[in-house]
């Protein structure tokens, strides 16, 4: 009887578990590859036809500081993605600064995070002025030290929502 009951209790957690698969784990995603543009919606109302063109390794851009490791300095460098993003509607003209980045992927599952520099072409910092049917192209920084980049991911910064994918 006991048995009985523990299983019992077991299935009817995994079917619950299984019914209550949250809506980013869809999949829904668009996903193209290297110069594909691909149109994107976040939950706050930014809708972007957003077009990576390149990814390479690149001179260190102004501002630049290096993280991690020492070991992983040397071994690695600052790796630009070239990105142009093209607002159809957004709540706001700096809202795509505050709502998007974009991470390098590698083979191995390192995500490497966009980083914060003081470059003229930095995307961040010209999105930040981006009313609808502004065009911006910049760049998108990442320290890669282990892996080259193979996949962009576009993100929404607040919820982690996977909003678009480019492979290399």
């Amino acid at each position: 009887m006991r048995r009985t009951l523990a299983l019992i209790v077991g299935l009817l957690i995994t079917a619950a578990l299984a019914a209550a698969v949250p809506a980013a784990a869809v999949g829904d995603a668009p996903i193209g590859r290297l110069g594909d543009t691909l149109r994107i919606e976040t939950e706050n109302g930014i809708i972007a036809e957003v077009t990576v063109h390149d990814v390479a390794p690149t001179a260190v851009p102004p501002g630049w500081t290096w993280t991690g490791h020492p070991g992983y300095r040397e071994a690695g460098g600052p790796w630009r993605a070239g990105v142009t993003v093209h607002i159809v509607q957004t709540p706001t003209p700096y809202a795509a600064a505050t709502r998007l980045t974009f991470n390098g992927i590698a083979p191995g599952a390192d995500a490497y995070v966009s980083k914060h520099t003081d470059a003229p072409d930095q995307l961040e910092t010209l999105l930040t002025n981006a009313p609808a049917g502004a065009t911006v192209t910049g760049g998108v920084y990442w320290h890669v030290y282990r892996q080259n980049v193979i996949v962009v991911v576009a993100r929404d910064t607040v919820n982690g929502e996977h909003l678009a994918q480019w492979n290399l």
